[in-house]
């Protein structure tokens, strides 16, 4: 089991891979077969790869604990191998980040997000794009406390992110089914956010299952 905990202040990889229904599974073989190394990997503390319902993207949520941990991977001659072959047949976009709030239902123990393979959770993750210098405008909307999403039937928590880079604001959101949240998507456009987010970022939304995680040794 993997968690999502602001405190922890982990350095956050959202790696998101687009390919199409025929290559979904081998994009996810390849990146499985790394998970002794990753295993070993210092300063990893875990990876955890989705699948989308519709077939056309993968994406890894991927926890260090620092910047620096991630970069001593980065020469890793076997990594960049398979990753020049996922770029044969899928494209690639690798957002940096941050946890910024978490929100867990509260009939639920505990304040965090776990991420668990095998439980049958319905994953989303919805992409907001905003322009340069106002990232901050839509964290105020969406990185707090939201009692609508606290009692959406089906919710089971959400977690924001925002990118280093300042274009980006990422809620990663778990539900008990896909059907409990397109209910809650009639009347919010991202998870915990109003209908003001429509006027601040373009969001590409993302329905998914936990395919794998990988849990580092002695993170």
């Amino acid at each position: 089991m993997s968690r999502i905990v602001v405190d922890d202040h982990r350095y956050v990889l959202i790696n998101i891979f687009k390919t199409d229904a025929q290559h979904q599974q081998r994009l996810i073989e390849i990146w499985q077969g790394l998970g002794p190394a990753d295993e070993r990997s210092p300063g990893l503390v875990s990876v955890n790869a989705h699948v989308s319902l519709d077939g056309e993207s993968v994406i890894s949520y991927i926890q260090w604990r620092s910047k620096e941990d991630w970069e001593g991977i980065l020469s890793d001659p076997g990594r960049q191998g398979r990753f020049k072959e996922v770029l044969t047949f899928a494209t690639f976009e690798s957002l940096h980040s941050e946890v910024v709030f978490v929100q867990r239902n509260p009939a639920l123990a505990g304040e965090h997000a776990e991420l668990r393979e095998n439980d049958g959770v319905h994953a989303v993750f919805e992409v907001a794009r905003v322009a340069p210098g106002r990232q901050q405008e839509l964290l105020d909307l969406v990185a707090k406390p939201n009692e609508a999403l606290a009692l959406a039937p089906g919710w089971i928590s959400n977690s924001v992110h925002r990118s280093f880079d300042g274009t980006a604001v990422v809620a990663y959101s778990q539900w008990e089914s896909p059907e409990a949240y397109e209910e809650h998507l009639k009347s919010a456009p991202v998870a915990g956010g109003g209908g003001d987010v429509a006027g601040l970022a373009t969001v590409e939304r993302f329905q998914m299952r936990i395919e794998y995680i990988t849990e580092a040794d002695g993170r």
